[in-house]
């Protein structure tokens, strides 16, 4: 299970504009509060639709016993939209920084809402959970598990506000650093593990299709 999950959620935390965004709120009126605001946006966006699909492709059920498994069809789908993901984010033409002055603008309930929409599942992040679902393990460790990978697939709005509150002014040199990389090679990083999951669960539910269900 968390052999697909974790390393999926970890190419799904790459994602520069999350970086972007929380270095700007870091260095803006009341940076603490601004940033957790726009995390409490992302841990609502992550884990609700985390548990949600989970126990929706477990048909809420778990109780059903280990055997059951989510049908190859939903392997083929999610391969072709991670592979398709991969193609658009490498021939989509690079996006431009919003003005400083309209991210100034925004209230706390403006925050939030730019931690829903930003933080809403990318296709990594759905591997992730579908691997989980898959697994059918107990409740305890299902949740469990969501929470692990919902943690790293925001990995890069935690890690920044966490150390600006113990080192403020190292952090904001480090974090803009770590931006300017992702800004040059996150687009590659992301591409190669979407596309890399994508052929995975393409090939794999290809494989059970032809080869029909087990038999009873």
């Amino acid at each position: 299970m968390l052999g697909e999950a974790v390393p999926a959620a970890f190419g799904a935390a790459l994602y520069p504009p999350g970086l972007l965004f929380v270095a700007f709120l870091l260095v803006s009126p009341q940076p603490r509060r601004r940033a957790l605001i726009f995390i409490a946006g992302a841990v609502i966006a992550s884990l609700g639709v985390g548990f949600a699909l989970v126990f929706i492709l477990q048909g809420t059920g778990v109780e059903r016993g280990p055997h059951r498994t989510v049908p190859a069809w939903v392997d083929l789908a999610l391969g072709i939209v991670l592979l398709g993901s991969a193609l658009y984010v490498w021939f989509r033409p690079p996006r431009g920084p919003k003005a400083a002055k309209e991210r100034r603008e925004l209230g706390l309930l403006g925050l939030l809402a730019i931690g829903l929409l930003m933080y809403s599942p990318s296709p990594l992040y759905l591997a992730s959970l579908h691997a989980i679902a898959k697994a059918h393990e107990s409740v305890l460790l299902t949740i469990l598990s969501v929470l692990l990978v919902a943690a790293i697939y925001m990995l890069v709005i935690e890690i920044p506000v966490i150390a600006h509150a113990i080192w403020p002014e190292q952090t904001i040199r480090v974090v803009t650093a770590v931006n300017t990389w992702l800004g040059r090679y996150g687009r590659t990083i992301v591409v190669i593990a979407a596309g890399a999951f994508g052929i995975y669960l393409i090939i794999s539910a290809s494989v059970h299709l032809i080869e029909g269900p087990p038999p009873t």
